[in-house]
């Protein structure tokens, strides 16, 4: 039997977080690395960026200067803004997105546009798209696998089809939510870090789960085109190169936010699904799905990321957070998930025993049988929220 979650005595994560450490003062990884970040010279990491921009940029204007990647999401116009107003950058936005996009989602994209840049959008084959969340949900739990690699894996078959060497991503996720130092302090982002974090569905960096799997399901290779990365030799040969934002420039939310609202972005009116913030998870349907299963497997979801990071930047204390924790958190994802039971016909009985499948019993509370305690809207609770 497991003893109490620990959890980070400055934020909200617990110690099941995935690559997650917490000091021998009970301080987890990220917000440890605000000192790095207050430490940080920050004009002398601008002027890197600028050099790199400058080494990049096409002179001629033969082609594009670099390719971002974008979606519908508050990040996305951060980013272009910041390439195409602040250092003048001709970039090719590239767009992967499900097809199941809100129209909150395509209204932000269109405003994304309005900075003055040309954008490709790769919408996937609706057919198979389902076909390969039914797959993930059943065997990992995570039916958001095919948008965990479509969105790495098509801006970089972009930068090769085009011959466009520079690839400029967003915010360092190991930096904002946690993770070896290592990582945290990375400025570049390629194939090797999206196996280890950006399309895995297990708890480590180790439970990558490539396209392959999808052919021993019945999926035709030929479908699986968008989800492989290319080769190393088409890799070299272009030279393509990928950097992150966030290592170059200091990453915070509320700055941002008020930054491309000022441009035209529209928040939800209320809360997303799963968190207590209306500027996360605009653009997607199944994003509610999935943090619900993160939080089965790993005792956090959603609320828990916003609310530690906005602990870090002193937009809220951690007697809020928790608050918000217990409020918002370890509920059924019902906003949308009779449309995607209805696409993946799948019965409510038979997504619950998926979800039971997945869920980490040691985490939540139990009968004196062993068996989960729901309430009457279904849902368990932990055996602990704090210390």
């Amino acid at each position: 039997m497991r003893n109490m979650i620990k959890y980070c005595r400055n934020c909200v994560y617990p110690e099941t977080k995935p690559d997650l450490s917490l000091d021998e003062n009970g301080i987890c990884d990220a917000c440890r690395f605000v000192d790095v970040k207050d430490t940080t010279n920050w004009d002398l990491r601008r002027k890197e960026l600028t050099e790199i921009f400058e080494k990049f940029k096409n002179k001629d204007g033969s082609n594009y200067d670099c390719v971002i990647p974008v979606s519908g999401g508050k990040d996305s116009t951060f980013q272009t803004y910041v390439v195409k107003k602040e250092f003048g950058l001709n970039p090719l936005c590239v767009s992967y997105h499900l097809p199941e996009f809100t129209d909150l989602g395509r209204k932000n994209l269109e405003n994304l546009k309005k900075l003055g840049v040309d954008c490709l959008e790769f919408t996937p084959n609706p057919e198979i798209c389902k076909k390969m969340q039914k797959i993930a949900l059943i065997e990992f739990g995570d039916a958001q696998w095919p948008e965990h690699f479509g969105i790495f894996t098509v801006p970089v078959q972009v930068a090769v089809r085009y011959n466009i060497p520079l690839i400029v991503w967003g915010e360092n996720s190991q930096a904002e939510y946690g993770g070896p130092l290592k990582d945290m302090e990375n400025k570049h982002l390629d194939n090797k870090w999206c196996e280890k974090y950006g399309t895995r569905v297990g708890g480590q960096s180790n439970s990558f789960v490539g396209p392959e799997v999808m052919l021993k399901h019945g999926i035709d290779r030929k479908f699986l085109n968008p989800y492989i990365y290319p080769s190393d030799e088409e890799i070299k040969r272009v030279g393509v190169t990928g950097i992150v934002l966030g290592y170059f420039l200091r990453w915070n939310i509320k700055e941002q936010l008020k930054k491309v609202r000022d441009l035209g972005f529209t928040l939800h009116d209320g809360p997303s699904e799963g968190t207590f913030t209306n500027y996360e998870n605009l653009d997607n349907k199944i994003q509610g799905i999935h943090d619900y299963f993160k939080w089965l497997k790993f005792g956090y979801g959603r609320t828990t990321d916003n609310a530690s990071v906005q602990i870090r930047l002193n937009w809220i204390n951690r007697e809020e957070a928790m608050k918000l924790v217990k409020e918002h958190e370890g509920k059924l994802p019902e906003k949308y998930l009779d449309e995607f039971l209805k696409q993946w016909d799948m019965s409510r009985d038979e997504f619950l025993q998926i979800t039971e499948k997945f869920t980490n019993k040691e985490l939540f509370k139990k009968d004196e049988n062993g068996n989960l305690i729901r309430n009457e809207f279904g849902n368990i609770e932990k055996i602990n929220y704090d210390n």
